[in-house]
Order: C-alpha cells, then structure tokens, then sequence
C-alpha cells in the first residue's frame, strides 16, 4: 500500500531521526516521510538553484530520498557531530557529484512507502526562480528557517482555536509576522477591524507573542537536543529569516 503522508509534519527532531534509523520500529516508515515532509523544501530549492530546471529538481529530490534511506545514509546522521541539516546538506552535495555513478536498484515496494515529492510541490515551488544573488546553500538553510517558523505558526493557530480565541491569531500575524513590505497596523485599527476594544487587542497580542515564544524554543529545542545551545539557534533562524 503506498504511503502518502500529510505534508504538514513537525520540522525534523533528532528523535524522529532516532526513529527513521531504526528499521526494525514500527514507526520507521513514518519517521522517514516526516523527514522527508520536513526537508523537501530545502533540498528541492538548492537544486534549482543549482541550476536544474523545476520536472528535473523535482526528479532528483525524489530520487536523493529515495537512496537516503534505501542506501541507509540517514545511519550516519548523529548527533554529537552537529545538526542534522548540515549533515543533510553535505549528503546532498556528494549525491549530486555522484550522479553518473551507477545507482543502486530499485526496489519497488520500498519506492511506494515513502512519500512522493510531486504531491508536495505547489504553486510557489513552481514558479520558483532563483535570485541570482543566493547560493544554493543559502536557500537550503533559508527553507529550513520558513519550515521552522511555519510548524510553530500551525501550533499557534491550534492553541488559539482551541481557546475560541481565533482573532488571537488573526491580531499576531497582522502585528508581527506582516508581509515584507506591508504597513504596519495599529491596536486601534486591528481594535476597529475586529470590533473589540484596544485593551481585548493588547491582551490577546501579549497572550499569542507568549505561546509563539513558548512553541518557537520548544520546536527549536526538539533540534538541537539538551546539549546544544538553544539561543544561538534561534539567533541563526532569525538572521536566515532577516535575509
């Protein structure tokens, strides 16, 4: 039965990782299309950045999973050596050095479990053009950093609805997470939109700025492991987010 998974996944933990390297786990074959659902993004546009036209960086995203985890490379991934993404990173690059080297066969049934690429790239993926001005190792890391903040940005949408307080919502993406380049709005004029009062606007904006702030260090802690220092992470994500 082929696997299709939802591409809303959480941005990759080391215990999923943990998880995808063991075969022998029930959860194996999800843990590998949560990873994939995490980092197609960056892989697919570091290839087209690389130079390689959209049908073929789609290809060659599928097919560098593919041999990911068929090849068992992710076994090499560990985390006392640094992050997972700049290990993904360099894996990535000897696979594309490698492309006239003779592949491994394919088997089938194990092509089938994983989820499929082309079911994941949408509207922005394809007309996606790379700036001239941004190395594919640039956008790989930025990618990661949109992944990031969009997996908290879905946690706090939840937490919101769940308290019947979906304007909560609404009044943080308006104040801090505003298109680039778009004014900026008031507390008054999101008071006078939402027909609630300023102190309502003021209140559910410390509220939501407070559980972004709780699930950002949480998304990011579940990357970089007790060890690792999880303020310097979220200094990283914020200058890749800045660019």
């Amino acid at each position: 039965m082929t696997s299709r998974s939802s591409p809303h996944f959480p941005t990759t933990a080391w215990s999923v990782v943990r998880a995808a390297q063991d075969h022998d786990s029930a959860e194996s074959w999800e843990a590998m299309n949560r990873c994939i659902a995490a980092y197609w993004k960056p892989v697919f546009y570091f290839l087209r950045a690389k130079g390689y036209p959209l049908h073929r960086a789609e290809d060659l995203t599928q097919e560098f999973f593919l041999q990911f985890f068929q090849r068992d490379w992710i076994r090499r991934a560990d985390q006392q050596r640094g992050r997972f993404r700049t290990f993904l990173l360099t894996i990535l690059t000897r696979f594309l050095a490698d492309q006239s080297a003779a592949r491994a066969p394919r088997q089938q049934s194990f092509e089938t479990r994983l989820v499929a690429i082309s079911a994941l790239v949408g509207d922005s993926e394809r007309t996606f053009e790379p700036a001239d001005d941004r190395t594919p190792e640039d956008l790989f890391m930025q990618q990661w950093a949109l992944a990031v903040i969009a997996n908290v940005r879905r946690n706090l949408e939840t937490w919101c609805s769940l308290r019947g307080r979906p304007d909560w919502y609404r009044m943080f993406c308006d104040t801090y997470l505003r298109d680039p380049g778009s004014p900026r709005i008031t507390q008054q004029a999101l008071a006078d939109r939402l027909h609630v009062s300023r102190d309502q606007v003021r209140y559910g904006l410390e509220e939501a700025h407070r559980q972004f702030v709780e699930f950002l260090r949480a998304e990011v802690f579940e990357q970089v492991g007790p060890d690792g220092d999880l303020d310097a992470e979220i200094r990283e994500l914020e200058t890749l987010l800045g660019d």
